[in-house]
């Protein structure tokens, strides 16, 4: 009897030990996952009455922003995005039941008052609880003109203040209302063309000719090449991948390095490529970011990083098997995606040094006290003051007498390179251009990609780079 009662009492003590520990994981461990689940009813509820805080431009356009409205007596608070596509993607949305993307979600405890710098009296005081606003890097005009464009091409623009990493300019296409989320997530998310998909920080493609700005970066700081090395170029030059050409299979003979630049000769970047190595161009590729993840304020499932194959390898890796020649010139299933790229023209511009690309300048709470300032943060030194000049003046020609013309600027000058990666469909290629203006005093730098089309980036990229450097600049009549 007595060792009956025993089994029973520890089979109910085990029996509670259990049960408080399963408590105690749902309560404590998992209550964080539960809470932001979306769907969540309780959740539900507890956002409804947050009066959340604004999104807006750095010329105070209102992005996102909430509105109270009664229901069943109850003062609760809906969100609403005054401006509706401009800079869906930047701004992302925040519902309940589908969740947060873009910014709603990197500053979420933010926006939903969580920081906890207002007085706790003035908080105890308060009917609703009331967040900060961000007042981002994003100037209206130029987002306007980078969507206007687009247009219905698909594509991305990515613009970038050089001496802060300020993201000015953010626009991916197709493109969706965020106030629509809430009611219609599911047509939205089955559009053809992806419009959920930010491609200026999640859309990879292969950059061309574009690259061959980081092959000339290698170049010029390995000591090896000047703008003005001479080289004689036969139309071909053969790699253990099969020969590569030019385009239209031209020949060029003798030439310098700039003018290599200035016309996009394959045979002599794929030469360079063969000549500095794995080593070297990988080198160099790191210290723009290639293999890493751009710091970029959103969400990490939301940023793509650059420089890997198609089967996930990071490029270049060895020389074993590694078409160097190749990466030199985009090519080699090389993927990028337009923020990396913009990263680049940065970097350039702002003489050689890389800095953080940042979406949001400041965070105010509702008394207009700044809760959090953001400094330019620089990661890293890609190249010496002279190789940046050195290659700003080579993209200079790009632009006054090269592929880059469409770029051009009245009255201002203007740095770029055009890329169009070939896909073997004459109507698919992938139009490129980047670049940075003006050359003396560089206020944006840019790049642009349009998916999917039959002219080439100097005919459809660089005239939408030009609007939105014009845009940025001032504009003229």
């Amino acid at each position: 009897m007595d060792r009956s009662i025993r089994r029973l009492y520890l089979t109910m003590a085990g029996g509670f030990v259990a049960l408080t520990v399963l408590l105690g994981y749902w309560q404590v461990v998992a209550a964080g996952g539960l809470s932001n689940r979306a769907g969540n009813q309780q959740t539900l509820q507890r956002e409804r009455l947050v009066d959340r805080g604004r999104v807006l431009t750095a010329d105070g356009k209102v992005l996102a922003a909430s509105r109270a409205r009664r229901i069943e007596g109850q003062r609760v608070f809906e969100r609403i995005y005054p401006q509706g596509s401009l800079a869906a993607h930047a701004v992302g949305y925040a519902s309940p039941r589908e969740g947060k993307t873009g910014l709603e979600s990197t500053y979420n405890r933010f926006l939903t008052g969580s920081f906890g710098t207002e007085p706790i009296l003035r908080r105890l005081n308060l009917r609703e609880k009331r967040g900060a606003d961000l007042h981002t890097y994003l100037r209206s005009e130029v987002q306007r003109a980078a969507v206007d464009a687009l247009g219905d091409s698909p594509g991305a623009v990515v613009a970038i203040a050089p001496r802060t990493g300020g993201v000015i300019a953010l626009a991916s296409a197709p493109t969706f209302d965020p106030a629509a989320i809430a009611t219609n997530f599911e047509s939205i998310a089955a559009r053809p063309g992806a419009p959920l998909l930010d491609r200026g920080t999640g859309g990879t493609y292969p950059p061309g000719s574009t690259f061959k700005v980081v092959t000339a970066t290698a170049a010029l700081e390995s000591g090896l090449y000047t703008p003005t090395s001479r080289f004689d170029d036969t139309g071909s030059f053969n790699t253990p991948g099969g020969p590569i050409t030019n385009f239209g299979g031209r020949r060029f003979a003798q030439h310098a390095l700039r003018e290599a630049f200035t016309r996009s000769i394959n045979t002599t970047f794929a030469r360079i490529g063969a000549a500095l190595g794995a080593a070297q161009l990988g080198a160099t590729m790191s210290a723009y970011g290639f293999g890493k993840r751009p710091p970029i304020d959103l969400p990490e499932q939301e940023v793509v990083i650059s420089g890997r194959r198609q089967d996930g390898q990071l490029l270049p890796n060895d020389q074993r098997g590694e078409d160097v020649a190749r990466i030199a010139i985009g090519q080699e299933r090389l993927d990028v995606t337009p923020l990396q790229m913009a990263m680049v023209v940065q970097a350039i511009a702002n003489e050689g040094t890389l800095l953080a690309p940042r979406l949001v300048q400041r965070i105010t709470d509702r008394g207009g006290s700044v809760v959090r300032q953001h400094s330019p943060e620089e990661i890293g030194q890609v190249a010496t003051a002279q190789t940046a000049a050195e290659l700003a003046g080579m993209m200079q020609n790009v632009v006054d007498e090269g592929t880059g013309t469409a770029a051009s600027l009245s009255g201002l000058s203007v740095a770029g390179k055009t890329g169009t990666a070939e896909t073997g469909d004459s109507g698919r290629n992938q139009a490129w251009f980047i670049g940075f203006a003006p050359v003396e005093n560089p206020q944006i730098a840019v790049a642009v990609v349009i998916e999917d089309t039959s002219g080439t980036g100097g005919t459809v990229a660089a005239p939408v780079a030009a609007r939105v450097m014009d845009a940025a600049l001032g504009g003229r009549p």
